[in-house]
């Protein structure tokens, strides 16, 4: 029960910080050259450092080359950017890199040193509104597709229908239950090890607010 109630905490929070990026937020230095065909700026910074508890926004930006965002428990997001290479993440605790309206050509990569928890950690994560590639390098990650679409999760292709657990929000005392098709928001892929045990595990959620 306590890995059960862990994974919904986590999905709690996940909204509850998803919700920042809608505030007013910092912005990492606008580094830009002149626009591109896209008539997006091009980037000039590729190196990003969250700090715990502060959320930034990036807007409009052309990525020619990879991107890093790094540091622990804080929030980015990208509004309406186009990543022409991977979007590296190296957080080991609780960062989100939220793709807003964004492309990525490459990849979404998780480089952490972390592997051994339980699903009461703050998994670092992306949290995308469009079909994206997903690499786990031998560390700890999660992805929430915001809204039924496909994930590619290591090489695996995921959707809702693959989910393995179902809550719905509404009802927080009902608690998970084995997914059966029942209506869903998003739902959520994550990797861990536990006792020296790789766990992938797929579990998607009702929220009547969203």
């Amino acid at each position: 029960m306590k890995k059960i109630t862990g994974i919904l905490l986590a999905g709690l929070l996940v909204l509850s910080l998803a919700a920042c990026g809608s505030s007013p937020a910092e912005t990492t230095e606008p580094a830009w050259q002149e626009a591109g065909e896209t008539g997006k700026e091009t980037a000039t910074t590729y190196q990003f450092q969250c700090g715990e508890g502060e959320a930034q926004t990036v807007e409009d930006l052309l990525f020619a080359e990879d991107v890093t965002v790094s540091g622990d428990k804080g929030q980015i997001t990208f509004v309406n950017c186009d990543f022409q290479g991977n979007v590296v993440l190296t957080a080991d605790e609780g960062t989100q890199v939220v793709l807003e309206g964004s492309t990525v050509a490459g990849q979404c990569i998780f480089r952490n040193q972390t592997k051994e928890v339980t699903l009461d950690w703050s998994f670092p994560k992306f949290l995308v509104d469009t079909k994206v590639e997903a690499v786990c390098e031998d560390c700890i990650g999660a992805v929430l597709p915001m809204g039924e679409m496909e994930l590619v999760f290591d090489g695996q292709t995921y959707t809702m229908a693959d989910a393995a657990l179902f809550v719905d929000l509404s009802d927080p005392e009902a608690g998970f239950v084995p997914y059966t098709g029942q209506q869903a928001s998003y739902f959520c892929v994550v990797q861990w090890w536990e006792d020296g045990t790789k766990n992938v595990l797929v579990e998607c959620e009702y929220d009547p607010n969203m």
